[in-house]
């Protein structure tokens, strides 16, 4: 404690405390006291100093890193720039000198309208932060879009006094959007002429060839009598060509729909779906079904999927020269995807045919012996795979075939 305040604490107090003791205790104390608080003060100014540093170092590295990865500028309440960083001042072209007490509005690219704006300054004007896509326009007059953010600074009463802007390059978003309209478009267009083509080969191809149908039973009729079994034999190889060449072009009509056309999405209860398939499979006497029971209500394509599995069970049945025909039905869930399949007790398939069943219009057998056009299995994979699925294939001569296919799952809220 200074000596000045001590002389001038004994003056005042009585001649008795002074004498005691009591005051040189209490002077100590004092001093003690002063001399940790100062120990204490000197401490929390090298606290605050370094945590001042930090903070400033802090703001620092935010604004280089906000800097470093956006096109930013200020402007006041009159929307003057007062301030642009580097990388606003290289996408625009100018000079900074150009730029800094400019009009924001002289930089517009006038691809907007006057609306768009009007609504921006309406936003920001009452004090919120606007966010939006602009085409901006370089000095060389080249376009680039940004993606931008403009945000107020708000005075005591709530009132903005200037804007900073943040801008962020998007135009290799922008162009790709662009492309893939144009695709889309593109592919309408190509959509379009598919279905003109399909109209006219079936108009212009199903037409002459039911006249030859019809040509031929006219012809049988009118030398009746006068043909010999030969003869009989030719006419009817002749209207079974006449009727692979109808289901070729319809083959061809259904593959080109595939992932065109939407089916509708309903709920399947697949106890009755698996029984109208046994039902309308159920040609022949000897076709055993092995089918699994309780099985849940799903929702999907009804159509699609019925197709599906149509042909997988029709062609274990026309393959199939057993004396007792079995087929197996079997259904999983395994999210993301259903999992059907389909088991015969058939010739079965050699390995190097596996993969050539699926291109269209191949067949293992002479058309001749089996009446097939070739398409069906083409048509099964492109439907499977347009949904999301895949479809795999196990078969050994003489042990049968195994086709198994993954379905995407369609969740109930989906349905439209």
């Amino acid at each position: 404690m200074h000596r000045l305040l001590k002389r001038q604490i004994k003056k005042t107090l009585s001649a008795d405390l002074n004498e005691s003791g009591l005051l040189d205790d209490f002077i100590e104390a004092v001093n003690t006291a002063y001399k940790n608080f100062d120990s204490d003060y000197q401490q929390l100014e090298r606290t605050l100093e370094i945590s001042a540093k930090e903070s400033f170092k802090e703001l620092s590295d935010f604004k280089d890193a906000i800097s470093n990865t956006s096109m930013v500028f200020i402007t006041d309440f009159h929307g003057s720039i007062t301030f642009a960083n580097n990388n606003f001042i290289e996408a625009i072209g100018y000079e900074k000198t150009e730029i800094i007490g400019q009009r924001i509005q002289q930089f517009n690219s006038r691809y907007h309208g006057s609306a768009f704006y009007e609504e921006m300054a309406e936003t920001v004007v009452n004090g919120k932060v606007w966010k939006g896509e602009i085409r901006d326009v370089a000095k060389d007059g080249k376009y680039f879009w940004t993606d931008t953010t403009i945000v107020p600074f708000l005075n005591s009463a709530g009132k903005p006094t200037k804007y900073i802007t943040f801008k962020i390059d998007i135009s290799k978003i922008k162009d790709a959007e662009e492309e893939t309209m144009a695709y889309a478009k593109n592919l309408e267009k190509i959509n379009k002429e598919l279905d003109q083509f399909a109209y006219v080969v079936s108009h212009d191809l199903k037409a002459p060839l039911r006249a030859i149908n019809n040509l031929s039973e006219w012809i049988e009729e009118d030398i009746e009598e006068a043909m010999d079994e030969d003869t009989k034999n030719n006419m009817n190889l002749l209207r079974s060509r006449v009727k692979r060449m109808e289901g070729l072009i319809n083959g061809i009509l259904e593959y080109s729909r595939v992932g065109r056309i939407k089916a509708k999405i309903s709920h399947v209860e697949l106890n009755q779906f698996f029984q109208d398939l046994k039902e309308a499979n159920q040609t022949k006497e000897n076709i055993q079904f092995d089918i699994p029971q309780n099985l849940p209500t799903i929702h999907t394509e009804r159509v699609t999927l019925y197709q599906v599995l149509q042909n997988f069970i029709s062609n274990a049945i026309k393959y199939n020269s057993s004396d007792s025909i079995k087929v197996k039905i079997r259904f999983e869930i395994n999210p993301p995807f259903y999992y059907f399949s389909v088991t015969d007790n058939g010739p079965g398939i050699a390995e190097e045919y596996l993969e050539k069943i699926f291109v269209i219009f191949q067949t293992l057998q002479a058309r001749d012996k089996i009446e097939s056009t070739g398409v069906g299995l083409a048509i099964v994979k492109k439907i499977v795979e347009d949904k999301g699925g895949n479809i795999e294939v196990d078969s050994k001569i003489g042990e049968g075939s195994s086709f198994r296919f993954s379905w995407p799952i369609i969740i109930k809220n989906e349905i439209d």
